[in-house]
């Protein structure tokens, strides 16, 4: 069974804390042991039920932000222009993957990052019921069900606008990462696929960074991403990096922009600074 979120949370009297749910117990109830006992057995039922929740469903959604190879099998991944004209709801084949056409608030956010990096991704609403994900040709995709599904499991206000906006944010600057990285390229073959993903976290604190989107109410959701929670710890071409790894990459990518320096910028070391020495 997937581990729960190792944090505090308290929602409806249910208080979540280092994957334990915890009851609130009523103390005029311990004075009979009969009332007591029964007392006991519905606290156990009602863990038995959110545990039931939240390793079928939330962990589900946990499967978490990750790049797909093209499956040529499915359609045309060419460069989709046509469907801007199509009727609102029609479905087609982009890069390769069964889509409609995207929301606008999902469109403003890509088209952020687009201009910021003078690239041109393509995003698209996924018939899939699965976690945000980029495919060669320039194309990142999300499942609006899937993305309610995430906020729900994050406990997430749904009033809370600016964080919900940030988030968002956040995850399609992942997956453009991806895109602007050419993790699909074949110069990129030989790299391990959670140093891809870390990177392409790297790349999303620097945008955000660029873009004035401060960190601080991002990092504690952006940490229940890491393996120890969505379970790919056990699966090494799933993994992502642990949380800590995961938020130090979305910090060390806000701080290179912060910095001004280029996004994949890596600083000299000792050893490189003796071979140059010696060079001269």
């Amino acid at each position: 069974m997937a581990r729960l979120v190792c944090a505090t949370y308290t929602r409806r009297g249910l208080s979540l804390y280092a994957g334990r749910l915890i009851v609130p117990t009523r103390t005029d109830d311990m004075t009979s042991a009969p009332r007591s006992h029964c007392a006991r057995l519905l606290r156990v039922l009602a863990v038995a039920l959110v545990c039931l929740f939240f390793a079928g469903g939330i962990t589900h959604a946990y499967d978490e932000w990750e790049q797909v190879p093209n499956d040529s099998s499915q359609g045309d991944a060419g460069v989709p222009t046509r469907h801007a004209s199509l009727p609102s709801g029609s479905t087609f084949f982009a890069c390769g993957e069964r889509a409609q056409r995207s929301d606008q608030q999902m469109k403003f956010f890509v088209s952020n990052i687009d201009q910021l990096w003078g690239t041109r991704i393509r995003v698209y609403q996924s018939l899939a019921f699965r976690s945000p994900h980029a495919r060669p040709g320039g194309c990142v995709f999300y499942n609006p069900a899937f993305m309610r599904a995430l906020f729900r499991g994050l406990m997430i206000p749904s009033g809370n606008t600016r964080l919900t906006d940030s988030i968002l944010e956040a995850i399609m600057a992942h997956e453009i990462g991806h895109e602007v990285h050419d993790d699909f390229g074949p110069g990129r073959a030989g790299v391990a696929g959670e140093t891809k993903e870390l990177e392409a976290d790297r790349f999303a604190g620097y945008t955000l960074e660029r873009l004035d989107i401060p960190l601080d109410s991002i990092t504690p959701y952006y940490g229940l991403a890491g393996d120890e929670f969505t379970g790919s710890e056990s699966s090494p071409q799933a993994r992502h990096g642990d949380s800590g790894q995961r938020i130090a990459a979305l910090k060390h990518g806000w701080d290179l922009a912060r910095w001004r320096l280029p996004e994949d910028y890596v600083a000299p070391t000792e050893g490189d600074q003796l071979s140059n020495s010696g060079a001269q």
